[in-house]
């Protein structure tokens, strides 16, 4: 027998059929890798009769016209290549058994993991949703406690936002560098510091009639591009209108430029499209700065002899209507809010792909894993106004409707349901009058107490040059690189280091466990190799495992796997919580358990290639010695017919949109992994006397530095080339991760097990 390997290149479209398999079977073709944007792809032929190259390039050449790949040009003269001689030594003599692939169905493209709602992929996801609601239906079904919790939810929503502990409340240094004068109202353009360096810009409208203090709005704007050349003007001068009706209406408003689009620009794009992935570790969000902004306006506000304190409300739209959102939640002086187009739930994020749609200011760190509901039912009991547009594609109505249900219960237990409205008017989303007059009265009525005022539309007065703050930027801004600083690095880590990182790091390894399910089997007289699949947590779905590939010898493999599913019964059995060992002790018998045999696992962290190397080595099994190769969850996918195709993509766009996804739902999917490899590695020590052999290469080598002070059992760990830092590009990212330590804390914990 043998096996013929061909490469085709060519340019496929990932909506053009594969081979059915009834075609795959005819023509001897049972493994197809299919790598869209003119990559080659790979079929491989079955092991029934030798076939010559141009017997083997003609039956690929018939598969390709045969199944409709009408796009794919075959390279004139193209050869067939066959793998070398070292690699088809082993598979014809059956040295190393190869995982059947009778019988398989193509998997999907990694174009369609999230694109179908019938994947793997999103059925994981859309269970981990249903668990983040459950969690927030059961916090919303005591309303009568929400007051008494409030405070508590409140600190971890700050925690969530990268401002726990508070940066501290220096001089705001305020400056206003000129006047715009209006026969209604005068404009001061002005700056203030909300830390040193860091300048917020705005104005300040305030009417030129008044008697007494005046009731206050902060305006926070979304995302206006207003430029002249080169020159940013500030999106707050393309919502000028806003401000200016409630300056002739009766109040005083102060719009704020953001980060993004501000005067002096900064980043709200750090992992939607810049892979700074780090910012997670650092524990950082833009959405955490413009709401520390958004407080320190309050303070700027309160501050002003023309203000009443007690009078304070927020409003702002899309990006604006986010950090609304935040301000109102976080900061009660705030007495009134009315954000527009800014929420919607974790199924809109998540299952609907809305999240594509919105950068990283609109989002907190997750950790906790809130739905969004529960933020909204913080501003309780003071009044609300969610407004929203029916055909909004990035703030669907269906999710703004379910948070105004979850909160509106909230709000009739507080006795306070007069104190929350829904307002859903037709349009896209944009900014209308028919969202802005009723944000508008909203505010007369509880802030100026004037019920049922007839409120007149609003219009832009000024061209927007004039309202610029600054004619040279400050040299000693930092406002464009709050990302590297905004929050502080652990200067070092306290012992212990292990408990820490289990409490802030990663707590959804508390209680978690494996479950070891067989997924395929092969054998030859010389050796065995099984597929496991290893669920750590409740979401998991088939082709959202991980999975550990094992070879060896058939004895050896057998008692192993039988140990490794005798742990899933009692895993199965109890919900009993993880037990952690005693800082900087490990117990005799925490290496293993001492009636298991003497048998060597040397694991390697790798994926579906490494899994393919390892199943065509020429070395041949050696007793009491079991080589694994655990495959990150998306890696690969496995079947009863073994290996399938990548699961999930793990470069470009689509990569960032699985890990954003994972994000939001409050787990990095780099803590995931360690998660997996913590529970799946302390599940392969305790089935062996001796310690384990783990060996990892790149960024995965971080990860395992990780896991190895995570593991009940200690490791012996074998790193290759990892990254040279916590923030470099390519490291793993873990919420709040350099907030505790530090990478050589992190090396001096290791070396200590």
């Amino acid at each position: 027998m043998t096996f013929g390997f061909a490469s085709v290149v060519g340019a496929a479209s990932p909506m053009e059929p594969l081979p059915t398999h009834a075609a795959m079977a005819k023509l001897r073709i049972t493994r197809i890798r299919f790598i869209p944007d003119k990559k080659p792809f790979l079929c491989r032929l079955a092991p029934a009769r030798a076939v010559s190259r141009t017997d083997a390039f003609r039956r690929l050449r018939g598969a390709v016209a045969a199944e409709g790949w009408h796009r794919v040009r075959l390279r004139r003269g193209m050869r067939l290549h066959l793998p070398p001689l070292r690699t088809l030594v082993p598979l014809l003599l059956g040295a190393l058994p190869v995982l059947p692939t009778h019988g398989q169905s193509p998997a999907p493209t990694p174009a369609t993991a999230l694109a179908s709602p019938d994947s793997p992929l999103q059925q994981y996801l859309a269970a981990r949703v249903a668990e983040a609601e459950a969690r927030t239906q059961r916090d919303l079904a005591d309303p009568a406690r929400w007051l008494e919790r409030a405070p508590t939810l409140r600190k971890e929503l700050l925690a969530m936002l990268g401002l726990d502990p508070m940066p501290p409340r220096g001089d705001l240094k305020p400056v206003v560098t000129g006047r715009l004068d209006h026969e209604d109202f005068v404009v001061e353009k002005l700056h203030f510091q909300s830390l040193p360096g860091l300048y917020v810009t705005g104005n300040l409208y305030l009417p030129k009639r008044r008697t007494a203090k005046l009731p206050a709005i902060l305006y926070v704007c979304g995302h206006s591009v207003m430029k002249e050349g080169n020159v940013s003007l500030g999106n707050k001068t393309g919502y000028q209108h806003h401000p200016a009706w409630f300056a002739r209406n009766g109040f005083a408003c102060l719009a704020i430029d953001t980060i993004q689009l501000g005067e002096i620009p900064g980043l709200h794009h750090g992992t939607r499209n810049l892979e700074m992935w780090w910012w997670n570790s650092r524990g950082y969000t833009p959405a955490g700065v413009e709401t520390w902004n958004g407080m320190r306006a309050l303070d700027y506000l309160a501050s002003r002899e023309e203000i009443d304190p007690e009078r304070l409300g927020v409003t702002g739209r899309s990006g604006g209507g986010a950090y609304s959102w935040y301000i109102a939640a976080a900061d009660e002086r705030v007495k009134a809010a009315v954000p527009v187009a800014g929420i919607t739930d974790l199924r809109n994020h998540i299952v609907d792909n809305v999240i594509d749609g919105h950068c990283d200011c609109m989002f907190l760190l997750n950790t906790k894993g809130w739905d969004f509901a529960k933020l909204a039912a913080l501003v309780a009991p003071r009044p609300l106004l969610i407004a929203n547009t029916d055909k909004d594609p990035i703030f669907p109505v269906d999710g703004v409707e379910r948070i105004h249900r979850d909160v509106a219960s909230v709000y009739r237990a507080l006795g306070a349901k007069d104190k929350l409205g829904l307002l859903i008017t037709e349009g896209p989303h944009k900014d209308t009058q028919e969202l802005q007059v009723p944000a508008f009265r909203w505010f007369k009525r509880f802030l100026d107490h004037v019920p049922d005022y007839p409120a007149p539309l609003a219009e832009k007065l000024f061209p927007p040059a004039k309202l610029r703050v600054f004619d040279e930027l400050p040299a000693d801004e930092r406002t464009s690189t709050t990302h590297e600083w905004f929050v502080p690095r652990s200067a070092s880590a306290d012992a212990p280091l292990a408990a820490e990182l289990r409490k802030t790091v990663f707590p959804r390894l508390a209680g978690a466990s494996t479950i070891w399910r067989m997924v395929s089997q092969s054998e030859s007289n010389a050796g065995k190799a099984v597929l496991l699949a290893a669920s750590t947590e409740p979401a998991d779905r088939p082709g959202t495992t991980p999975t550990l590939l094992l070879s060896g010898t058939k004895l050896d493999i057998d008692a192993l796997v039988g140990r490794l599913l005798a742990q899933t019964a009692r895993n199965q059995e109890t919900s009993a919580p993880r037990s952690a060992p005693a800082a900087g002790s490990i117990s005799a018998g925490a290496r293993g358990d001492s009636a298991a045999p003497p048998v060597r696992i040397r694991v390697l962290l790798g994926d579906r290639a490494a899994a393919d190397q390892q199943l065509v080595s020429a070395r041949a099994p050696e007793p009491s010695v079991i080589e694994a190769v655990l495959m990150a969850r998306g890696s690969a996918m496995a079947g009863p017919a073994g290996f399938e195709q990548p699961a999930w993509s793990s470069t470009g766009k689509d990569a960032a949109r699985i890990r954003r996804r994972f994000m939001l739902l409050g787990e990095t999917l780099d803590s995931v992994h360690v998660r997996d490899q913590v529970c799946i590695l302390d599940g392969l020590s305790g089935a062996t006397s001796q310690r384990l052999d783990v060996r990892a290469t790149g960024p995965q080598s971080t990860n395992a530095l990780i896991t190895s002070i995570l593991t009940l059992n200690p490791i012996t760990l074998t790193t290759e080339a990892p990254p040279s830092s916590l923030e470099h590009p390519t490291a793993p990212d873990h919420f709040n991760l350099l907030r505790l330590t530090t990478l050589p804390a992190l090396q001096e914990a290791a070396s200590k097990r």
